[in-house]
C-alpha cells in the first residue's frame, strides 16, 4: 500500500473500527427503546471515532495542523471535564449554582477561539474553502430551523436545540465536499 492510499484508509479504518465497537457497546448497555435512546447510540461514538481517525492522521499533518489538533483536544477534555464537575458537584440550593452551568461553557469559548485562528492562519484557498462551507452551514441550518416550525404546527416532534448543532456540522460536511470539489 502506497503512502497516499495509507493516508486516508488508515483513519477510515480507525474510525469505522471505533464507531462499530462504540455503537455496539452502547447497545449492550443502554438497550435503546425511545428514539431519543437510539439516536444516542448512533451518534455519541461518532466523538470518539472522530479523534481515533484524526490520531492516526497525525502522521501525515502539517505542523501548524498539529498545533491547532492539540489545542483543540485540551479545549474539548477541559468541557468534558467542566461537564463531569458541573454533573457531580452537589452544593446545596444557592443563587450561584447556576455558575456550574458556566464551567463546559468557558472551553467551548476556547475551542472556537482555536478554530478562528486555524482557519485565520490557514492559506488564502484553504480559507475560502472554509469559509464558504461554513455560510453554507449556517445558511442551510437556519432555514432547516426555520421551516421545522412548519412541521411542528402540523404535529411533528419538538425540535430540540441541540439538534440545530448537529444539523450544522451536516450541512458543514456537506458543504466542504461541495467547496473543496468545486476548487480542485
Amino acid at each position: 500500500m502506497n503512502t497516499q492510499m495509507k493516508k486516508y484508509v488508515l483513519p477510515a479504518i480507525g474510525f469505522l473500527a471505533t464507531y462499530l465497537l462504540g455503537v455496539v457497546v452502547m447497545n449492550y448497555e443502554l438497550h435503546p427503546v425511545t428514539a431519543a435512546q437510539i439516536l444516542t447510540v448512533i451518534t455519541f461514538p461518532l466523538c470518539p471515532a472522530v479523534f481515533v481517525s484524526t490520531a492516526i492522521s497525525l502522521k501525515w499533518m502539517r505542523p501548524h495542523q498539529k498545533k491547532y489538533f492539540w489545542r483543540f483536544t485540551a479545549g474539548m477534555t477541559a468541557y468534558v471535564l467542566g461537564i463531569d464537575v458541573a454533573n457531580h458537584i452537589h452544593a446545596p440550593p444557592s443563587p450561584y449554582n447556576f455558575l456550574l452551568v458556566l464551567l463546559p461553557v468557558l472551553p467551548m469559548i476556547y475551542v472556537c477561539f482555536v478554530i478562528i485562528r486555524y482557519i485565520a492562519d490557514s492559506d488564502e484557498m484553504w480559507r475560502k474553502i472554509y469559509m464558504e462551507a461554513w455560510a453554507f452551514s449556517g445558511i442551510a441550518t437556519g432555514f432547516t430551523c426555520f421551516s421545522y416550525l412548519f412541521l411542528r404546527d402540523m404535529g411533528a416532534p419538538v425540535f430540540r436545540a441541540e439538534w440545530a448543532f448537529y444539523l450544522m456540522w451536516v450541512y458543514y460536511g456537506i458543504g466542504m465536499f461541495f467547496s473543496k470539489w468545486r476548487y480542485r
